[in-house]
Formats: structure tokens, C-alpha cells, sequence
């Protein structure tokens, strides 16, 4: 498969779509960390509390803690295998086991000092009203803004180290669970794909990569028995209309 390609993604449990959500918040943040402005940095605490709130839930460190032992006893499995590079499956072997301990082990919520601090708390009051946060909401906020640049950044470095390992096991999961697979090229006939399924698999995610030159965009449904790509003529405007002619296309199923 080529580079140029879009790759659409299906989660099939709630771990893996809170992971995805997760992934493309800490991708924001990373963006946003680049501009300095106070624009900027509204922004960016916008997405550190949609952060917070994704976290919310009291069995993520459980469950991520699970997922992550479930790839150890995988990948223990390779040891002494020949063709694998022992130190570095060691090295990854060593960091799912810390993090797993970690999930386990810690008290409170992800991110709990963030939660202890007052700016945090206001802020995700005011921010779940449309266009909250304004300098009569939180006056402290609006001062906290006008600091310099350097300052604000300092906070927010080190308000980011509470994410450290659950952004690493984000990180980890994702991609074994993405490389564990194999591509399969496909074609949709007339735009639409259909394939029985072993119901005793446990997908995990599937993915669909498209070529990039390619005005179509596909929806992916599915069931215990079935997987279905039906593509569709991009139309911001109007509902969209289905492919009608043949589209290869690379289909994965995650499974590990």
C-alpha cells in the first residue's frame, strides 16, 4: 500500500474509540502549543479540558490496564523467536509493564492534580456554555492570559506532565493494535463492499485506506457477521450520493 492514501478508521469497542479521541486530542494540543498568541492558548486550554473530560470515566485505568496486559502476553509470546529484535521487544515489554502497574497502582483519576487546581475547575464550568469563558466569567483567567508568554508556557508544560503516561499508552496501543494486521486490497463494486466475518474474532478496529486522488469517502458498518464499505460522492451541501463505479480500496482488520 502507498503513502498516498486517506485511511478512515471504524472502532468496534469503547476502549479503542476513547483511545482514537484521545489521540487526535493530543494531537491538538501539540498544534496549539506552537502558538503562542492568547487566541492560541484559549484554544489550547479548550482542548486540555475536553481532555479532562474524556478522562472522566472510573474504569479507563482499569480497562487500559487490561488492554495493555493482553499485548504483553502477546508479545511474550515472540521471545526467543529469532527474527524478532530481542532488545527491542524487551524494551517495549518493560514500558507495557510500568504503564500497566501504573494504571493500576495510581489513585484517583487521570490527571487528578489538574482537577485539585480552582482555574481548571471554573474553567469547565463556564466552558460548557457556548462562548463561556469570557473575561466576566472568569476574571482571574482573563489576567492569567495578559502574563507573558514564557509564563503561561511554563504552566502549561508542566500541567501537560500529567499526561505523560497515559499519553504513552495511547501511543503504544494504538500502534499495536494498527500493526497487527495485514492489508488487503479490495474493490467495492459499484461502491459498496461486503464480507462475512468469523464472529469468534475479536476485531479490535478496522480500517479502510482510499486513494487520495479519489473523490469518494466510504461509511463502514459492522455487525458480529458482517462487514460493510459502501462509498459515497463527497457534497458538503447536499446529502451525499453513492459511488457508483468500482473503487479499489485496502481494507485491515485489527485484531491484536
Amino acid at each position: 500500500m502507498t503513502d498516498n492514501v486517506i485511511t478512515y478508521e471504524q472502532p468496534l469497542n469503547e476502549l479503542v474509540r476513547v483511545c482514537l479521541r484521545l489521540e487526535q486530542l493530543f494531537q491538538h494540543i501539540d498544534h496549539l502549543m506552537t502558538d503562542t498568541s492568547t487566541l492560541g492558548t484559549q484554544n489550547l486550554i479548550i482542548s486540555i479540558i475536553n481532555l479532562l473530560n474524556v478522562l472522566d470515566r472510573p474504569d479507563l485505568k482499569a480497562k487500559l490496564a487490561k488492554e495493555l496486559t493482553h499485548h504483553i502476553a502477546l508479545l511474550s509470546r515472540l521471545e526467543n523467536t529469532p527474527e524478532i529484535d530481542q532488545k527491542k521487544l524487551s524494551q517495549l515489554l518493560k514500558q507495557l509493564d510500568e504503564l500497566s502497574r501504573y494504571f493500576i497502582e495510581s489513585n484517583g483519576k487521570i490527571g487528578q492534580n489538574l482537577r485539585e487546581i480552582e482555574l481548571f475547575n471554573n474553567l469547565r464550568l463556564h466552558l460548557a456554555t457556548p462562548g463561556g469563558g469570557c473575561c466576566f466569567d472568569i476574571p482571574v483567567y482573563h489576567y492569567w492570559l495578559q502574563l507573558p508568554t514564557q509564563q503561561r508556557q511554563a504552566s502549561i508544560k508542566t500541567w501537560m506532565q500529567e499526561f505523560n503516561n497515559i499519553r504513552l499508552a495511547i501511543k503504544l496501543n494504538l500502534q499495536l493494535i494498527r500493526e497487527g494486521t495485514k492489508v488487503q486490497p479490495k474493490t467495492a463494486e459499484k461502491g459498496f463492499y461486503q464480507e462475512l466475518l468469523d464472529p469468534q474474532i475479536n476485531l479490535r478496529l478496522i480500517r479502510v485506506a482510499v486513494p487520495h486522488d479519489v473523490t469518494a469517502f466510504p461509511e463502514i458498518s459492522v455487525s458480529r457477521h458482517f462487514v460493510g464499505v459502501r462509498f459515497f460522492i463527497p457534497n458538503i451541501h447536499e446529502r451525499p450520493t453513492q459511488y457508483t463505479h468500482n473503487l479499489p480500496f485496502w481494507l485491515s482488520y485489527c485484531t491484536s
